[in-house]
């Protein structure tokens, strides 16, 4: 049995890496969409949860991209190496 969880949890984890990755990637993306919010006076700040993630995304867009891009491509090969090690190298 333990032989069969731990593909699973690596699966799960390679998984879970390519979701937060193409998260990553679409926060560094809004800013190539969307104007940034304009916020100038005494209680100037984000309105809703919405402006705050494009501030946020303006900020720190490159850290995003990159640390997507790292999450997206270990996903990938990893998922890519699980796949050709199950299907064909048996």
């Amino acid at each position: 049995m333990e032989k069969e969880v731990i593909p699973l949890l690596r699966n799960i984890a390679f998984t879970f890496l390519l979701i937060i990755g193409a998260l990553f990637l679409f926060i560094a993306s809004i800013p190539l969409f969307n104007a940034y919010p304009y916020s100038d006076g005494p209680n100037s700040g984000p309105s809703s949860i919405w402006d705050l993630i494009r501030m946020i995304s303006y900020q720190s867009w490159a850290l995003f991209l990159i640390i997507g891009l790292v999450f997206l491509i270990s996903s990938v090969l990893g998922l890519r190496k699980r796949f050709l090690l199950n299907n064909f190298l048996r």
